[in-house]
């Protein structure tokens, strides 16, 4: 609905709405529509008048209006009331009478299909009916809006459900009422009906029934989750085992019970038949240095080995395409990967210094009279996975590793070949991830000034892409979770080299951070995107975005009033554009940071703080810094679908940040399993690649409508 009813005073205020009312007057008279188009504005109801003196006329417009008021004694008036009504059963129509002309009274007028009947002299009760009506209207309106929107949330939790990787069924009065693709898989059925009214205790075995009679004894008196292993039997004739999950639920408007199963995933290596019983719960745990014990290690390795013959290196081990494994094998199926890849590495180093950076991350230090029998060496370490075949989900994996290093020069600590052998790692990366992946990359000796030098190289190239515009902005969607359709990007940024190849903002920021260059690139980013954000707009999106800030800009102290100035020639409402912080670099500059937020709160702008979670008191630093949105780290969802822990310690998470008055983001969500996860958490928006990957365009569907 298009129209707005401002509150009269004395009166109470009806829903609020956006623009004029726009109202039809059918009379005889022009001037009559007039004056009463003059009385509703006196009361305070602004209004468009489309005035007609044949009520046949209203069929053409009377669906894109908000009320209509029709003079009784019109010619047809008695025949086009029903019609009108079929085709706008929403917009209210109220009928006018002369009582000494019309002798249609209200009951009569209703008959025909008009909401009420009003002598046209009696001015404050058409004032007080056309209220009413419109009140009614707006409520109507808001109505399909919420019911549109609970549609909408019921069809993305069916698309959850359908495409979750969990085995998931609702349970009633002991009956299955529904189940999705993987829970029907787990048991061997080939249709969800076959299933429906099927007893929950005859898929399990007798020890698991007694279980679920316990935990739902506990279930029902707690009213919380609960979660006990399980085991059963498919139609197979297969057993079935791993932890079973009830929790509250509501399915078409039956209170039941949700069981979600995560069954035990076996991991055998397909190469050996005598391997073959092996399983992930066979798997030892990889016992790895600390990072500190490591460097200590290796400090102790090399210092005792170390001779101009001698050649010492460090190498970072990355798996190959972490984030296909995920997609396909699950957050479970490339955590057993990971680690599969760890215990090989860590057996195949032996006694040599070795440690686990993340899961999906390795160091190794080696020694060799020359870099050739390092390289060889580390050679040995690349095949022994890339030899690696594993059963996941009963699909074949063979993952693959590629190694980075850098050899530790004469003057050198542990610490820099570390950073050199990152370096090394990531700059292999670029390009094509197909052709550098499976591959070993050693930094050269005559590379011992070569962070240094990229600095330099780095700087330049920054200053290259602000004048000759080779900075690209990318944008990612953050999707609402709690039913609203609003168009919200978080913005990007890439920079070319001499090349033409794309770096990453790892690859140069912080360089930018450290030499005090990095407040040109904000301002480059804000200007553009800005700019971009307002061409889109001007094409009737609603849309807002959220633009990173780095440190250089929170300390400068005229970037507030340059951005202020921004903005205003810009001809954003001030709620378009969400500037963005990192924790790390508000805890850095806690007094300017906050500073700079109460300066964005002064120009009505929204200010938002990332990679939350990552140090020791988060919320402790949170209070000092009165942000509207937090989006949180990456870290904080790795392993949520999977451990208890780690999914409850993200709903506390959620629920502490939304009990302080804070919207929560949650990034890197990499499949629809997730979602699940998330909704259940109380997230209020997602962001990762299983929604859409970074794009120059800010062109995806927001709606849910097919």
């Amino acid at each position: 609905m298009s129209g707005s009813l401002n509150t009269p005073v004395g009166q109470d205020a009806p829903i609020a709405k956006q623009g004029p009312v726009k109202l039809i007057v059918a009379d005889r008279s022009e001037s009559a529509a007039t004056a009463i188009e003059s009385r509703l504005r006196d009361a305070g109801i602004a209004t468009r008048l489309q005035y007609i003196d044949d009520i046949s006329l209203a069929v053409n417009s009377i669906a894109k209006s908000d009320l209509l008021l029709c003079n009784a004694s019109l010619v047809g008036a008695e025949k086009a009331i029903p019609e009108l009504r079929k085709m706008a059963p929403d917009i209210p129509i109220v009928l006018l009478t002369n009582s000494s002309e019309d002798p249609l009274n209200a009951e009569q007028g209703m008959l025909l299909g008009a909401n009420d009947v009003v002598p046209v002299d009696q001015r404050e009760r058409l004032l007080m009916v056309c209220q009413r009506e419109l009140d009614n209207r707006c409520k109507t309106s808001q109505f399909s809006v919420l019911n549109k929107a609970l549609a909408e949330a019921e069809q993305r939790c069916q698309l959850l459900l359908q495409g979750s990787t969990a085995a998931i069924a609702y349970v009633h009065e002991g009956m299955h009422i529904y189940a999705n693709d993987g829970y029907l898989k787990l048991f061997g059925f080939a249709d969800a009906d076959d299933m429906l009214g099927l007893p929950i205790m005859d898929i399990l075995d007798a020890d698991t029934c007694v279980e679920l009679k316990k935990a739902l004894k506990v279930f029902r008196h707690d009213d919380g989750e609960v979660s006990f292993d399980f085991g059963g039997q498919n139609n197979n004739g297969d057993t079935v085992s791993g932890s079973m999950t009830l929790a509250a639920a509501d399915y078409e408007g039956e209170s039941c019970i949700q069981l979600t199963l995560r069954p035990v995933v076996d991991m055998v290596p397909a190469a050996s038949a005598a391997a073959s019983s092996e399983s992930a719960a066979d798997l030892a745990p990889v016992e790895t240095d600390g990072i500190g014990e490591f460097l200590a290690r290796v400090d102790t390795l090399f210092n005792d080995d170390f001779d101009d013959r001698t050649c010492s290196a460090i190498f970072v081990a990355s798996v190959d395409e972490p984030t296909k494994h995920l997609q396909e094998s699950g957050l479970r199926g490339a955590e057993l990967i990971n680690d599969r890849i760890a215990l090989t590495l860590q057996e195949a180093a032996s006694t040599l210094p070795f440690t686990r950076l993340s899961r999906d991350e390795f160091a190794v230090a080696v020694q060799g009279d020359s870099r050739e029998e390092v390289k060889d060496k580390i050679e040995t370490f690349r095949t022994a996975v890339e030899h690696l075949l594993l059963e996941i989900n009963q699909k074949t994996v063979r993952p693959t590793v590629s190694f980075g290093g850098a050899e530790l020069e004469s003057d050198g600590t542990p610490e820099a070949c570390l950073e050199g052998a990152f370096w090394q790692l990531s700059t292999m990366r670029e390009g094509d991830e197909q052709a550098q992946k499976n591959r070993t990359r050693m930094a050269a000796g005559s590379e011992k000034s070569q962070l240094d030098d990229e600095a330099a190289r780095i700087l330049q190239l920054i200053n290259e892409a602000i004048e000759k515009q080779k900075f690209q902005l990318l944008f990612q969607p953050i999707i609402s979770l709690r039913g609203d359709s609003e168009e919200h990007y978080e913005v990007f940024l890439r920079m070319q080299d001499r090349n033409g190849e794309v770096l990453v903002p790892h690859q140069f920021l912080k360089t930018a951070v450290d030499n005090g260059v990095a407040g040109k690139i904000d301002r480059w980013v804000i200007l553009q995107s800005i700019k971009q954000l307002s061409v889109h707009r001007s094409r009737g999106h609603a849309t807002r975005l959220t633009i990173n800030i780095t440190c250089n800009s929170i300390a400068e102290e005229g970037f507030i009033k340059w951005l202020g100035v921004a903005i205003k020639a810009a001809r954003l409402p001030s709620d378009a554009v969400i500037f963005q912080v990192t924790e790390h670099d508000a805890g850095t500059y806690l007094r300017q940071t906050k500073e700079f937020i109460e300066s964005l709160k002064a120009l009505h702008c929204q200010t938002s703080l990332s990679r939350f979670g990552l140090i020791d008191e988060p919320f402790e630093q949170l209070s000092e810094l009165p942000v509207d949105i937090v989006k949180l780290d990456g870290s904080l969802v790795h392993g949520m679908e999977d451990k208890d822990t780690v999914r409850k310690a993200l709903q506390a998470t959620i629920k502490k940040l939304q009990n302080q008055g804070k919207l929560t983001v949650v990034p890197m969500v990499e499949s629809a399993n997730a979602l699940s996860t998330l909704w259940q958490a109380g997230a209020n928006y997602i962001q990762g690649h299983y929604l859409q990957e970074p794009s120059s365009e800010m062109a995806y569907d927001f709606t849910t409508d097919e």
